[in-house]
């Protein structure tokens, strides 16, 4: 707790004001110099953090290279995406298909006859479905036998294997309405009925095997499959997926148009390969940029980055530098570097693109590329590797942050034993000056009384009337 201090009483003196500004005197040079010190640590701190951000960015630019699949994958070219769309893996074979969409699925869909209202009952017993070879039972009570309350008793039956209930209001009337849950021709519902003691609740029978009205039920949709004819061959599917049809393809249909024929083209992805490697040469000029930003000195101004002379980036840029330089083992000789790709190094370690040569490359010898990027020596790989040895815990720039922020502990705990040290000045100073200033109260009244006792001596003249 600060102590409540005064001037001084004999001596008029601003105690306190002296002592606060020879406390202050005593502090300043210690404290600015702390100061300065840890405004620079932290200034380098953030500087590390910009590098392995930098860092960071271009190791994400690696992870299509570095993956040989990215070198497979096929790309699906559809000539109008409103009647089907394709999606491809790497088995998919390169070559152009005509496709018509004939016909599309459809779910199953049957009513009953028209009854006055949803609370018209229609018969008490047992409704049995069958969907696709799987059946569930759907008891109906007496009493609880309404079009709403055997809607209700079919969508909440657990065992439910594919049937949705629904009330339409017509102008004749209420229709109860089943739907299937799931399109295509396996998937058409069949109803049998056990009539109970009340009403008829075999209005409700659907047989979809006899060919013929059976009851007052109505097909509403027909149960359809997908058909497709691709160059000449035809395949159908109970949804409006055609996976397999042409091997590495899946067609995903979205309107049948009857007796038309469209294009789907296969081909090489490269494209998302050439935009891998264009970001793969921009992250890593962007990692330079950073790093001669941070290490740059301007002998005009006499200023120099943050990590200038630092050891752990310059080594970072060495590594970085001297995997660029180096070729992928075990490929063609005719291309196993980033110089025969049309990439080179140049001013200020950034890399440049020969735009010819690349394009070159990429029509001609596509298919050696997954070697240059993604083999066991190749680039992105080794480059990932390094990166993660540099960015991870231990690494190079932990161990170098770790060391600035243990000098921050220190500067942290010098700025303890300062405050220690001040309290202790400031008390040696408050002591002395209240002495003094005690001191000097002693004198002026001694003073005081001596001038006193001479003016009260007879005969004794005073200059001034004293």
């Amino acid at each position: 707790m600060a102590s409540i201090t005064a001037s001084g009483i004999g001596s008029g003196l601003d105690i306190s004001g002296i002592v606060s500004q020879l406390v202050s005197a005593e502090r300043a040079p210690t404290e600015n110099r702390l100061n300065s010190k840890e405004s620079l640590i932290q200034a380098r701190l953030s500087a590390f953090g910009s590098l392995k951000s930098a860092l960071t960015n271009f190791q994400s630019s690696l992870s299509t290279l570095k993956n040989p699949e990215s070198f497979t994958k096929r790309g699906a070219t559809v000539s109008d995406p409103t009647v089907f769309s394709a999606t491809t893996t790497s088995s998919a074979a390169p070559g152009t298909y005509s496709v018509k969409v004939e016909q599309l699925a459809a779910s199953h869909k049957i009513a009953s006859q028209a009854y006055t209202d949803s609370d018209t009952s229609v018969g008490s017993g047992e409704l049995n479905f069958t969907v696709n070879g799987e059946s569930f039972s759907v008891a109906i009570e007496e009493g609880a036998d309404s079009l709403a309350e055997i809607r209700d008793a079919v969508n909440s039956a657990s065992d439910n294997s594919g049937v949705s209930a629904s009330i339409i209001n017509d102008q004749d009337g209420a229709h109860l309405v089943f739907s299937a849950t799931k399109t295509g021709v396996e998937n058409a519902i069949n109803i049998a009925v056990t009539n109970g003691a009340s009403g008829d609740l075999s209005q409700l029978v659907y047989d979809t095997s006899l060919g013929v009205q059976v009851s007052s039920m109505v097909e509403k949709a027909e149960a359809l499959d997908s058909i497709v004819n691709v160059d000449g061959f035809t395949q159908t599917s109970a949804n409006t997926k055609i996976d397999g049809m042409i091997e590495g393809v899946t067609l995903d249909l979205k309107k049948a148009l009857p007796g038309e024929s469209f294009s789907l083209k296969v081909q090489v992805d490269t494209k998302s390969v050439k935009s891998a490697i264009e970001g793969f040469v921009n992250n890593y000029n962007t990692l330079m940029t950073t790093i001669n930003d941070l290490t740059a000195y301007d002998p005009e101004a006499k200023t120099a980055g943050l990590l200038q002379g630092d050891s752990a980036t310059r080594s970072v840029a060495n590594q970085l530098r001297r995997e660029m330089g180096t070729i992928t083992s075990g490929l063609d000789s005719e291309l196993d570097s980033l110089a025969e790709l049309g990439i080179t190094t140049g001013d200020k370690n950034k890399l440049e693109i020969d735009t010819t040569q690349f394009a070159e490359v990429m029509n001609s010898d596509f298919d050696k590329l997954s070697g240059v990027f993604s083999s066991e020596s190749g680039y992105a790989v080794r480059l990932d590797s390094l990166i993660g040895n540099i960015t991870a815990s231990g690494g190079i720039l932990s161990n170098r942050t770790d060391g600035l922020n243990s000098q921050v502990k220190r500067i942290s705990e010098q700025r303890e034993a300062l405050d220690a040290r001040i309290v202790g000045i400031e008390a040696r100073y408050q002591a002395q000056f209240s002495a003094l200033d005690s001191l000097l109260g002693q004198l002026n009244s001694t003073g005081d009384f001596l001038t006193q006792q001479l003016a009260n001596l007879p005969g004794t003249v005073f200059k001034n009337g004293k």
